[in-house]
């Protein structure tokens, strides 16, 4: 990230948007574990392409969500008996203090680009000096994300060494590195396979457990992520929509996603700032390999799935 150079407090208001795609991509593990074409032996993102054919995650090269709150919390500010008792974020009484805070919210941009995102500054307020337990950050649950991918013979190489991206009606095109288009995804389940009124509008992850490691490197030891959906008026959703044997139940009414994450903050007198710094992990995005028997190497489309995302914040220090 580039920081200005800034001389006094009332005009250090900054907040930084970036990714975790740079976390995830350094701890990956030896390319035994790796789907396809990872690096270092080819440019496709991580991803659990295990067959030649038929759908399967890879990771977005490119991500946009809108934020409407970033607030640092004394306590946590959605438990689950609260979730589960039909109550909103109780932020007053989890002593919480706004970072960001946008009624009608705003578009972050594409966080993966080599700047990240930076909000705007009449949103920001940097709060008192002090120690916060929790993080909590407000986005809507539409995103968009894009994504690119070479299909490869199982154990072998690439099947027609041709690269696809993504269209932005969700299709596939042949191109290079850089030339994805986003397209549209929602967050409104943390598991397609489970009924909304059963657990699927919010889940508890650990840094060194769930879903096969996606928190592992993003999460220090001892942080928790608290992820909820919620609706319009910011209790859990719980209608349940979609078909759990198909893989794509959802929570009806879904309007936002909150994420909460127990990371210990401080904010300082020399604070200038607050970095974010969101997970947008494989799985967000699905890349179509076709059904050719045999396979022909032919991406027939991509698609966006929010069901993994978090945030992680640390302040930025004035020079």
């Amino acid at each position: 990230m580039k920081n200005s150079n800034l001389t006094n407090h009332s005009t250090m208001k900054k907040l930084f948007l970036s990714s975790a795609l740079s976390i995830t991509s350094l701890a990956i593990a030896p390319s035994v574990f790796g789907g396809p074409g990872e690096p270092p032996n080819g440019e496709n993102t991580l991803n659990d392409c295990d067959t030649s054919v038929s759908t399967c995650p890879v990771t977005p090269t490119k991500f946009s969500t809108t934020i409407y709150k970033v607030a640092l919390c004394k306590t946590n500010p959605m438990d689950r008996a609260q979730a589960t008792g039909g109550l909103p974020p109780d932020w007053d009484g989890s002593s919480c203090v706004d970072v960001y805070n946008s009624t009608t919210g705003e578009e972050t941009g594409d966080i993966f680009s080599d700047t990240g995102a930076t909000l705007s500054a009449e949103n920001i307020t940097i709060p008192e000096p002090g120690t916060y337990n929790f993080v909590a950050a407000l986005f809507d649950k539409d995103f968009n994300a894009a994504s690119h991918h070479m299909v490869y013979a199982a154990g072998g190489g690439p099947i027609n060494n041709k690269r696809y991206v993504s269209t932005s009606g969700g299709g596939a095109q042949e191109g290079v590195v850089g030339e994805e288009q986003m397209i549209s995804g929602e967050f409104n389940t943390f598991g397609p396979a489970i009924a909304c009124s059963n657990g699927s509008n919010m889940t508890n992850r650990v840094a060194t457990t769930g879903n096969s490691g996606t928190y592992t490197n993003f999460l220090a030891g001892g942080e928790s992520f608290y992820g909820r959906v919620l609706k319009n008026d910011f209790t859990l959703a719980t209608q349940n929509l979609g078909n759990i044997a198909s893989n794509n139940a959802t929570c009806g009414g879904a309007k936002y996603l909150l994420s909460i994450v127990d990371k210990s903050t401080t904010i300082t007198e020399n604070s200038a700032g607050i970095h974010i710094k969101i997970l947008a992990p494989k799985g967000l995005m699905r890349v179509d390999q076709g059904n050719s028997n045999p396979a022909d190497g032919v991406v027939t489309g991509f698609s966006a799935h929010g069901e993994s995302m978090a945030v992680s914040v640390s302040p930025v220090a004035g020079n």
